[in-house]
């Protein structure tokens, strides 16, 4: 039996935006990170040390996401490579409504996209 709950995180445009781009474990927590911080810059250091996660785990997401055009990816003059949300209005839209789910509903957005809950 699925609850309104389920139809609608599933139905969504931020779970087609999520499946199509077929998002890591890793990947998924970083967009869950630029959810709550969405005009943050920061470097891979930075985002280990908030994340408690090792540089060498994130890197390969961290590209990934660069690669599929959610995050960008900007070299300073002093050769400090810093990340930050794209501005690009799809991926904009999909962290709004990221922001917008309670933790409940981040649960149930993870198991749909683990193939564990699915809708009929």
């Amino acid at each position: 039996m699925i609850d309104c709950v389920q139809y609608r995180i599933g139905n969504s445009r931020l779970f087609r935006f999520l499946k199509e781009n077929n998002h890591s474990n890793i990947e998924l927590q970083l967009i869950r990170f630029w959810s709550r911080h969405p005009r943050a810059k920061l470097s891979l250091c930075a985002i280990a040390c908030a994340l408690d996660m090792a540089k060498i785990n994130l890197r390969d997401a961290i590209k990934a996401l660069v690669v599929k055009g959610i995050l960008q990816e900007q070299t300073n003059g002093n050769g400090l490579v810093t990340y930050s949300l794209s501005d690009k209005a799809e991926v904009q839209e999909c962290i709004k409504e990221l922001t917008k789910l309670d933790w409940r509903e981040v649960r149930i957005l993870e198991r749909q996209l683990e193939g564990e809950a699915i809708l009929a």
